[in-house]
């Protein structure tokens, strides 16, 4: 096949720009690359060093859920090991799920999306569990900061009786803190909160994630107060196996004695009248010799 002298000039000059363009494009990069250093961004959470004077905290979280997922943010103070002693939950979800009632917002949460529904703005299931938490971002505080914060937080909580999926939902709770507090957030509204989180961290200049906070040590962190153990009962011992049926492991119940009515003893005779029983009874011999003795008379009776 045969192409015309004007079709392969055009052709070769397409592809001669297209290489410039790369090349120009690849030079100041280059050289910005040997002339400054790339910059590291290390989240550093230990007292004294990270946050000086900035014992407080507030993180924005989102985390793993059976739709698209959940923002919340939680809020506290740490002590020097940078271990949470005291924190709050906040965030805006269907209401309807209960300890006793699983899942039972899922009928608000249906009928969310087209109208607004009845709303909680407290912790919800899985805000606890670390590894539900897709994304995160923390900022320290000082102790006024973390006043000021908190009081909008209740305030924001008491203004949200609804929830709807598409113009009041969990995203645009934690959007309206963090623009309180002057953070830079993502522009587009309709955001995951996975991917909200990640852009509000980026959008602040942290480029690596953050490692979670842990617990204080028998503080509770985000738990209540441990409720001191009552002592134990004496141990019972151990209960002999099923199969084992020996002497000394079975043993019958013991049978009350049966009472026997006491047998009345003969009293014994005196000797009077045993010889006057004896007189009165003769004997074989002695009725012999008498009737030998009658035999000429009447026979006695």
């Amino acid at each position: 096949m045969r192409y015309s002298s004007s079709f392969v000039r055009r052709t070769t000059m397409l592809v001669g720009l297209g290489v410039a363009a790369v090349v120009l494009a690849s030079s100041p990069r280059a050289a910005n690359a040997q002339t400054a250093p790339e910059e590291k961004w290390v989240v550093k959470t230990q007292v004294g060093k990270g946050h000086p004077g900035r014992p407080y905290f507030i993180e924005f979280r989102g985390r793993a859920a059976a739709n698209y997922g959940h923002l919340y943010v939680l809020y506290g103070r740490v002590n020097g090991a940078d271990q949470i002693v005291a924190s709050r939950i906040a965030g805006l979800h269907p209401a309807g799920d209960a300890a006793d009632c699983f899942n039972c917002s899922l009928l608000n949460w249906t009928v969310g999306h087209l109208v607004p529904v009845p709303s909680e703005t407290g912790a919800s299931d899985g805000d606890l569990e670390e590894k539900y938490v897709t994304a995160r971002y923390r900022v320290w505080l000082t102790a006024a900061e973390y006043k000021k914060i908190d009081l909008y937080i209740r305030k924001l909580q008491a203004d949200n009786p609804t929830w709807n999926a598409l113009f009041n939902n969990c995203v645009g709770f934690g959007r309206s803190i963090a623009q309180y507090m002057g953070l830079k957030v993502p522009v587009f509204v309709w955001l995951e909160p996975e991917t909200f989180v990640n852009g509000l961290r980026e959008e602040n200049g942290l480029k690596e994630e953050q490692l979670p906070l842990r617990d204080a040590a028998g503080g509770g962190g985000t738990h209540t107060a441990a409720v001191h153990a009552q002592p134990l009962p004496p141990q019972k011992p151990a209960a002999q196996p099923a199969s084992d049926t020996t002497d000394s492991a079975v043993k019958p119940a013991p049978v009350a004695p049966v009472k026997k009515k006491p047998v009345a003893s003969a009293k014994p005779k005196s000797s009077a009248t045993t010889a006057s029983a004896s007189a009165e009874e003769p004997s074989t011999f002695g009725s012999i010799f008498r009737r030998s003795q009658n035999m000429n008379g009447n026979p006695t009776p």
